[in-house]
């Protein structure tokens, strides 16, 4: 009978690794994103809202 030898497999898959750092990188951009959008709340912006209260046709 012929003797195999089996090794064992050293270390994760490369994929693995991959996934991994991407999952990783992308916690990091949300977090950053989510404490830096503050700073911009306090910038004026233009007021695009329609005036739910104005007639919508000349009532002259």
């Amino acid at each position: 009978m012929a003797h195999l030898e089996v090794k064992p497999k050293n270390g994760a898959p490369w994929w693995l690794w991959l996934l991994l750092s991407l999952l990783a990188l992308g916690l990091v951009l949300y977090f950053v994103n989510r404490y830096n959008s503050g700073a911009r709340l306090n910038e004026a912006t233009p007021d695009t809202s329609v005036n739910s209260t104005a007639p919508l046709r000349d009532t002259l």
